[in-house]
């Protein structure tokens, strides 16, 4: 083969091999996930009495079934159409999960019973008849086994069993979706050591030291309140898993208010009112939604992580709402309450440039008066965050 035919052949196989990887990313608008396949097609055929298209599939990774609404290959049909079903419709926790779920399969009417076996009439499964294999036979030379030097067999690996006993946490929501997220378990509330654990794998603890002969698990999941528990840990009323593990589970509170909606990825730059380039998606499909509703109009309500006052970065003159402009951004020190504010305008800002009138968007700052996660904790982070509430006139 000739260098330019080498070339050429390369050159497709590569453009080939590009292709191939954008058709595998795809864009779901998720409103559920399910470690059961059974919830996870009532739920199903639940959304599609809600007269969604409705499918679920398996995210092998995460061992979950989630139910979507819409699989696309186009980003902004995906985030126009979340933010358009968590302002319409019941499922306010919708989201984009981009990556590829195995093949979905239809929301279903009913599940089917298998018919029952007339009595008398027993089921007998028989398995196929083989012919049997006629091996040839091989004659094996004899020898001398005094010549053998004698082999030593590698010696197994022993795995050893982890220490305690193992647990399932599990978080559920008070309409009955199972979450995603963290928990902290520790011996006391107050404690200052904890282990973080991932809501849906089993870990294994020891006895706890303390004289209660207790644990407390606290979950944190972005969107819903804090929520604690303690059990003991030697307690034989546990639910069992299905490798015989304990499990515990926490019911857990939606964080929002009322008509308020809550964003997936609207993040801000660190001590700043400059957004973090992932959040233009959402905000896009906002955009889309009130171009399509002209009679919605929204307060946005700007939140920080603590009411301490700091040193911020703010928008000032510049027109770049997703990275620092260190010579248009304004630099100070500033309240968490101005800080708040800042952010909530900052998104005005960007919604007015896209073409929403001003008049339509007020805001408010609330500083850290309205947290959802402790201030201090390992979510903390999620205080920084914008909140919608619409008017539908």
């Amino acid at each position: 083969m000739t260098p330019l035919k080498f070339s050429l052949v390369s050159v497709v196989l590569i453009f080939a091999s590009l292709q191939s990887i954008a058709q595998e990313k795809r864009y779901y608008v998720v409103v559920g996930a399910f470690r059961s396949k059974d919830n996870a097609s009532r739920f199903t055929a639940s959304a599609a009495k809600n007269s969604f298209e409705a499918h679920y599939a398996l995210r092998a990774s995460r061992s979950l079934y989630y139910v979507y609404i819409l699989d696309t290959d186009i980003k902004k049909d995906a985030f126009n159409l979340l933010i358009k079903t968590k302002v319409e419709t019941i499922y306010k926790d919708a989201w984009v999960f981009i990556g590829k779920l195995e093949t979905g399969e239809p929301a279903q009417e009913a599940i089917k019973e298998m018919p029952k076996e007339q009595p008398g009439q027993p089921v007998i499964e028989v398995p196929p008849v083989q012919e049997p294999i006629k091996e040839p036979v091989i004659e094996t030379p004899k020898v001398d086994s005094s010549a053998l030097v004698k082999k030593e067999l590698p010696k197994p690996v022993e795995v050893k069993k982890p220490l305690g006993k193992p647990f399932y946490f599990k978080a559920m929501s008070k309409e009955g979706k199972e979450l995603t997220g963290t928990v902290h378990v520790q011996e006391a509330k107050n404690a200052t050591q904890f282990q973080l654990v991932k809501l849906g794998d089993v870990t294994y603890l020891e006895t706890p030291k303390n004289t209660r002969g207790e644990y407390t698990v606290t979950a944190q999941v972005p969107g819903y309140k804090q929520s604690s528990i303690s059990f003991p840990y030697n307690d034989n009323s546990f639910e069992k898993g299905k490798d015989n593990e304990n499990v515990v589970t926490l019911t857990l509170e939606k964080a929002s208010r009322g008509d308020y909606i809550d964003f997936n990825n609207v993040h801000f730059i660190t001590n700043s009112s400059l957004l973090k380039p992932e959040s233009q998606d959402e905000l896009d499909g906002l955009v889309t939604l009130m171009k399509e509703n002209l009679k919605y109009k929204i307060k946005i309500y700007g939140h920080c992580n603590g009411t301490r006052e700091r040193d911020a970065t703010t928008l000032g003159t510049g027109t770049n709402f997703f990275a620092v402009d260190p010579t248009l951004n304004k630099r100070g020190k500033i309240s968490s309450k101005e800080l708040s504010l800042a952010r909530a305008e900052t998104v005005k800002a960007y919604l007015v440039q896209q073409g929403i009138d001003a008049s339509r968007i007020s805001t408010k700052g609330e500083g850290g008066k309205v947290p959802l996660y402790p201030e201090g904790g390992s979510l903390g982070q999620y205080n920084d965050r914008v909140e919608i509430e619409f008017t539908k006139n």
